[in-house]
């Protein structure tokens, strides 16, 4: 699919200029929020449970629902010998039909390839082999994919979900009508070292001040390099 524009607006700027720009933002933001790491868990299979739990959920309930999860079942290898169980926890938390279908089938998956329910042996792989590994599994997408190794992994990677996306568009940094199809872009443009803060703290950004309706532009950070804001003739900070 076509972008709406050939370039977006900071692709019309001087590398330099964009780098300026980028870092100033990421800067902006961090002092804001700082690094939340939104209830993602360190170990990789986790993580990648509680992305799925988290899918069109509050985080504080999908936490909620995870941590209820965990308790009831320690080992993921002893889901599958009950998983009337999964779908009784999240019942609360909706598709919880969808939800269920993928951790089974994931779960099933890793046992198949790796002898247990385990992300361990992915570990040390490149980043080429993780994504295409990860994207193999049931229902998990490259924005998934890409959060679990960022989260858990240590790879340099910038997922992009809504959040991410709506605000990268706002900034004028990507004009993709899709998140999914800005990854590359976006990497393209925020340097390694500073994707995990960008990715966090837009999230965090996302929910509380550039939500999709309604904006509270006038207490945004980051509104003097935010193409939206100037076209609204919003005051900057």
């Amino acid at each position: 699919m076509a972008r709406r524009d050939p370039k977006p607006w900071i692709g019309k700027l001087s590398q330099s200029k964009q780098i300026s720009i980028v870092e100033r933002v990421c800067r902006r933001l961090q002092d804001r929020y700082g690094l939340p790491r939104h209830g993602n868990p360190d170990n990789s299979l986790d993580d990648l449970v509680y992305i799925i739990v988290s899918n069109r959920t509050r985080i504080e309930t999908a936490m909620e629902g995870f941590d209820l999860l965990k308790r009831t079942v320690p080992r993921w290898d002893d889901v599958l010998k009950d998983p009337s169980q999964v779908k009784r926890i999240l019942q609360p938390l909706g598709l919880s039909n969808k939800k269920t279908d993928q951790i089974l089938g994931i779960l099933t998956v890793l046992r198949k390839d790796f002898g247990l329910a385990t992300l361990e042996p992915i570990r040390g792989r490149s980043e080429e082999w993780v994504e295409k590994y990860l994207t193999s599994l049931p229902g998990v997408s490259l924005k998934v994919a890409k959060c679990v190794m960022m989260y858990t992994l240590g790879f340099q990677v910038l997922p992009v979900d809504t959040h991410v996306h709506r605000i990268a568009t706002r900034l004028g940094w990507v004009d993709w009508k899709r998140a999914d199809q800005s990854h590359a872009d976006l990497e393209k443009l925020v340097p390694p070292t500073l994707r995990y803060a960008f990715h966090v703290d837009a999230v965090a950004h996302g929910q509380s001040v550039c939500r999709p309706l309604n904006p509270h532009c006038s207490i945004c950070p980051i509104t003097s390099d935010c193409r939206y804001a100037s076209q609204k003739d919003i005051s900057v900070c």
